[in-house]
Order: structure tokens, then C-alpha cells, then sequence
């Protein structure tokens, strides 16, 4: 079956002049791209560039995790409160995942302010601040002491 078909030609037109024309005449948010970046990666956790965007029902259940996140490490239910900081983790690198390739878009679904502009430059910041990060947790984990 796959010796049917002409790859090259399968894949030599996926981006035609028509689509970015398509591209170019969706309506643009009065939103931009840069502060939903930066509350994404600074506030994240809290869900304010959901706030941000509109999306409120999401952003207040990213705000409950996460304040089920200090209520639970106040009560010193450190296990339980590090399983759901896995999960508020990974929404925001999915969200983060999702803003950054114009998926995320507000309210309306309209493409956010400075999108082709930014979204390049915003994404390789992110990339070198998330691997800092995980760098960071690597040598604080195995210079820790503990042992399993």
C-alpha cells in the first residue's frame, strides 16, 4: 500500500502561499503575546495567563490546584502536595507548549497580538529558562544527601 504513493509530492505543497495568506487574515486578539508569555511563566501555576486570556472556568482550576498545593504543604502533606504540583507542572508546560504554538488563543479563539513576531524568540527563552530549571533540580536533588 505505501508503494502507492509519491511522498514528495505528498509533502512538497503542506505550506502553500494560500495558507499564509490564511494565516495573515485571521483576526488578531487585542491580547498580546507577550504578557500571556510572561504571566504563563511567572505566574503560571496560579493560572493568571488563563485569566488573561479569558479563560476563566480553567484559570480558576488552576488557581484551586494550586492553592491545594500550599494548603497541603502548610498541613505538611508534603507527598500529596508534591503529586499535585506534578500535575499543575505539567498543565503549565502543556499550556506553555500550547501559547507558544498559537494554539492557546483568547476568548474568541482570535490569534494573539505579536504572535508571528514573538513566538520564536519567546519559545527559545523558554526552552534555556526550562532546562536551567531541570538543571537546577538535578544538581540540588543529587546534592542533597538523601538516598532512597
Amino acid at each position: 500500500m505505501a508503494g502507492h504513493y509519491d511522498l514528495d509530492e505528498l509533502y512538497s505543497n503542506t505550506y502553500t502561499e494560500e495558507d499564509r495568506l490564511a494565516f495573515e487574515n485571521q483576526p488578531t486578539s487585542r491580547k498580546a503575546l507577550l504578557p500571556a508569555w510572561a504571566l504563563a511563566l511567572f505566574l503560571g501555576l496560579t493560572g493568571a495567563h488563563r485569566y488573561y486570556l479569558g479563560h476563566v472556568p480553567s484559570a480558576a482550576a488552576q488557581t484551586v490546584l494550586f492553592g491545594g498545593v500550599v494548603i497541603l504543604i502548610g498541613f505538611e502533606l508534603t507527598s500529596v502536595a508534591l503529586a499535585l504540583i506534578g500535575v499543575a507542572a505539567s498543565w503549565l508546560i502543556i499550556d506553555l507548549f500550547l501559547l507558544l504554538s498559537g494554539t492557546l488563543r483568547d476568548r474568541p479563539g482570535h490569534r494573539l497580538r505579536g504572535f508571528t513576531r514573538y513566538a520564536g524568540v519567546c519559545a527559545a527563552i523558554t526552552v534555556v529558562i526550562v532546562v536551567l530549571l531541570l538543571f537546577v533540580a538535578l544538581v540540588a536533588g543529587t546534592s542533597s544527601g538523601a538516598s532512597l
